[in-house]
């Protein structure tokens, strides 16, 4: 008798097919979580260099501090409170713009944002390149400045160094910068006359407490009261009375006596 020679039955392949699918979809998964979730590869990036406009710039602002990236959106002269802001960033995982911008002044913006739960106030001006963030206030707007030329008013006709240091204060109080610029000395240095700057960028406002008077040393020294952006500080204004052109202010400390 003869039989057939025995062929055994194929084995299927549907489980092959089944694991190469289920790898497939493990792959997929991972790859979209890690594009789309973290670290985010395939969204795209926030934009946080546009500052065309006070709008773009006030977005780009509230973007760039998720990322630490808004020192490109600052003003080459600023509030000395911003820096105070950029503590508060070091350690915010992000910000949204709660307000958009909207015209305070002639030529200047402001908007608000939320980070860290607290709401921060930016001040938008006009600057080189587009616009610029001069000022951001923790917990409310910053009030505009009645102007932003930053070219000195022509010197005022002092007769005394005390009616200099005086004229000085209130253009600080006033916000005024060309009018406190006019009263300095020719001779201070650019990072006094960036220092008043940046003061009037806040919102200071000082008292004059005494002058003394140095006649042989021809020079008055102003001892202030005062507050800078909310904290009570004291000031001093020194003056070079003999100074060419008339009486001036020769050096100014916002925060110290």
């Amino acid at each position: 008798m003869t039989y057939g020679q025995y062929t055994p039955p194929k084995k299927s392949k549907a489980w092959l097919w089944i694991t190469l699918a289920l790898v497939f979809v493990l792959i997929a998964g991972g790859v979209a979580f890690t594009g789309f979730v973290t670290p985010g590869f395939f969204k795209a990036k926030a934009d946080t260099t546009s500052r065309a406009t006070p709008e773009q710039l006030s977005q780009s602002f509230a973007n760039g501090v998720g990322e630490d990236r808004v020192s490109s959106l600052w003003c080459p002269i600023r509030s000395k409170r911003s820096y105070t802001f950029e503590q508060v960033m070091a350690v915010s995982e992000g910000a949204q713009l709660s307000t958009p911008a909207r015209q305070r002044a002639p030529q200047e913006y402001s908007a608000a944002l939320t980070t860290g739960g607290q709401t921060v106030g930016i001040a938008m001006i006009p600057g080189e390149g587009g616009w610029c963030v001069r000022d951001a206030k923790i917990g409310g707007e910053p009030e505009p400045l009645p102007g932003i030329e930053t070219k000195p008013s022509p010197r005022p006709d002092v007769k005394t160094g005390e009616e200099a240091g005086n004229k000085f204060v209130d253009a600080i109080n006033a916000r005024d910068i060309p009018a406190a610029l006019s009263v300095l000395c020719g001779k201070v240095p650019d990072t006094t006359r960036d220092g008043v700057q940046q003061i009037i960028h806040g919102e200071a406002r000082y008292t004059v407490e005494k002058a003394d008077v140095l006649a042989t040393a021809e020079q008055t020294i102003l001892h202030l009261t005062g507050e800078v952006d909310g904290v009570q500080k004291p000031g001093r204004v020194e003056t070079e009375d003999d100074a060419e052109g008339g009486p001036c202010v020769a050096s100014f400390s916002p925060d110290s006596d």
